[in-house]
C-alpha cells in the first residue's frame, strides 16, 4: 500500500512522523514524505522518499529564528491562535492544498497521513476522496475533546463544578478563535470544489482516524473515543542529536546530574536558559545544557559546574540524571519520565503548558512560569532533588508510559488497517 505523509518544519513533530513512516516502509509499504526542505536530511536518515513543498511555505534551515509562527513572541492567547491560523492553518491553506493535490495525483496514495495543523492538506484529501488520518506528536491541540481540559491554558484536570464550567466555557471560546482561519480555508475549499465550512475546526471531521502520539497514562489517564486513538509516545532522538556530539562523559559520578534542554525551534528561550544556568551555578550539582539548532552559537553565562554543548543524545544522558529542567515539549519530557527522572517545566508556549500541567498532576515534577527568576528555579531544582516523592511519581508514570512505548509500530498498524479497510470498501 501507499502512504503519503504531509508535515512541516516545526521542531518536535517531525521525528515522530518520520518514525511512523519508517515503520510502514519496514512493513513493506511505499511511503512518500512531503515537508520543508529542512527535513530532507532527516527523511534520508530514515530511508524515506522525500519531496519538499513546492508552493507552500518551505523552510530550509532547522531552528531558524525566522519561524513564521513567532508564537513565542505573543502572550495574549487569541493572538497565539491567530498566529497559527495565519502561518499554517488558514493563510497558506490553498498552497498546501494545491501541493498535496499534486502529490495525490502523482503518488496515488491509499492513505494521506497529515500533521493536525495542515488544514489545506486535509481539504485536498477530502476533495479527492482519499482516506485521511491525522497524526499528532503530542496531546491533542484543539478544543474538540470534551473529556479533557481545552488545550492552551494548561488547566489542571477539573475536580469540581466550577472547574468543569470553566472548561466548557473555555472550550467554546477557544474554538471560536480558530475561525480566524475560516475565510482563507473556505477560499481554498472553493478552489478544490468543496462546500464552505461554518467553523474552521469542522475541517477536522474529514479525518477517519486521529492518532495521538502520546500515552493515555500521561494524558490524565484518559480513554479516547473514536476517531481518537492513543498510539503511545513517538519519541526518537532527532537526527542532528545522533550525529556524534557529547555523550556519557558529560555526566558526573559524584554529583547529581541535572540536564537542561529547551526547544529545538526558536522560541525566544535564550534568557530562560541563561537563568537556568545561573540557578544551577550555586548548587552542588553537575549541570549539562544541550542547545540544539535554535540556540547554536548563543552567548550564555558560564558556571564552573555547568557544561554547555551544542548537541547530545538524551537517551545517553537522561538515565544518569537526577532531574531535568526544560520547556515541557512532549518529546522532551517523555525521556526523563520513561527513565523515572522528575522534571521542572518552564513552558514557553505551544503544547508545553499542557504537558507541564500533566506532570504536576502526576506529581512527577514542578511547573514554573516563564518569568520565573533564578531563585525560583533554584528552589524548584532543590525540591525535586530532595523530595523522594517526585522521583517515585516519575518512576510510576514512566512505567505506565513504557507499557505504551512502541508507539511507532502501534501507529503504523492502525494506519495499515485503515488503508486496508478503505481499499476493500
Amino acid at each position: 500500500m501507499r502512504f503519503l505523509f504531509t508535515t512541516f518544519e516545526g521542531g518536535g513533530h517531525v521525528p515522530p512522523a518520520l518514525l511512523v513512516a519508517r515503520r510502514l516502509r519496514e512493513r513493506g509499504h511505499e511511503v512518500m514524505v512531503v515537508s520543508d526542505e529542512a527535513n530532507r536530511a532527516q527523511a534520508a536518515q530514515n530511508g524515506l522518499d522525500f519531496t519538499p513543498w513546492r508552493t507552500a511555505p518551505n523552510r530550509t534551515v532547522l531552528g531558524a529564528a525566522d519561524d513564521p509562527l513567532e508564537d513565542w513572541n505573543r502572550r495574549w492567547p487569541p493572538a497565539v491562535v491567530r498566529a497559527v491560523c495565519d502561518a499554517v492553518i488558514g493563510g497558506p491553506a490553498l498552497a498546501y492544498g494545491r501541493d498535496t493535490l499534486e502529490q495525490i495525483r502523482d503518488f496515488a496514495p491509499d492513505l494521506v497521513v497529515s500533521n493536525e495543523l495542515l488544514f489545506g492538506c486535509m481539504a485536498a484529501a477530502e476533495a479527492t476522496d482519499t482516506p485521511l488520518a491525522l497524526l499528532t506528536a503530542n496531546v491533542w491541540c484543539f478544543p474538540t475533546r470534551e473529556d479533557l481540559p481545552p488545550f492552551g491554558p494548561g488547566f489542571p484536570r477539573a475536580s469540581n463544578v466550577f472547574e468543569q464550567g470553566r472548561e466548557r466555557t473555555s472550550r467554546k471560546m477557544i474554538a471560536r478563535w480558530y475561525d480566524a482561519a475560516l475565510k482563507p480555508l473556505n477560499a481554498a475549499r472553493a478552489e478544490l470544489q468543496l462546500e464552505p465550512l461554518s467553523a474552521a475546526l469542522d475541517q477536522l471531521q474529514a479525518a477517519e482516524l486521529i492518532l495521538i502520539g502520546a500515552s493515555g497514562a500521561f494524558d490524565y489517564a484518559a480513554a479516547a473515543a473514536p476517531p481518537f486513538v492513543y498510539a503511545g509516545p513517538l519519541g526518537e532522538a532527532p537526527g542532528w542529536a545522533r550525529q556524534g556530539g557529547a555523550d556519557a562523559r558529560l555526566l558526573s559520578e559524584d554529583r547529581s546530574n541535572v540536564l537542561v534542554s529547551f526547544s529545538t525551534t526558536h522560541q525566544g528561550q535564550r534568557e530562560v536558559v541563561a537563568r537556568c544556568i545561573r540557578a544551577l551555578a550555586d548548587l552542588p550539582v553537575n549541570g549539562v545544557v544541550t542547545l540544539g539548532p535554535a540556540l547554536g552559537g548563543a552567548t550564555l553565562p558560564s558556571a564552573p559546574n555547568v557544561q554547555v554543548v551544542e548537541q547530545a543524545d538524551h537517551d545517553v544522558l537522561v538515565p544518569g540524571c537526577a532531574a531535568m529542567l526544560c520547556h515541557g515539549g512532549h518529546g522532551t519530557v517523555m525521556r526523563p519520565l520513561m527513565f523515572g527522572v522528575p522534571v521542572v517545566c518552564i513552558p514557553t508556549g505551544r503544547d508545553q503548558p499542557e504537558n507541564a500541567a500533566r506532570i504536576a498532576w502526576a506529581g512527577a515534577g514542578l511547573r514554573l512560569p516563564r518569568s520565573a527568576g533564578v531563585g525560583a528555579i533554584r528552589r524548584a531544582v532543590q525540591r525535586v532533588l530532595a523530595e523522594p516523592s517526585f522521583r517515585g511519581s516519575a518512576r510510576r508514570l514512566g512505567e505506565a508510559i513504557r507499557r505504551e512505548a512502541d508507539g511507532g509500530l502501534a501507529a503504523a498498524e492502525r494506519l495499515e488497517a485503515l488503508a486496508q479497510r478503505s481499499r476493500m470498501a
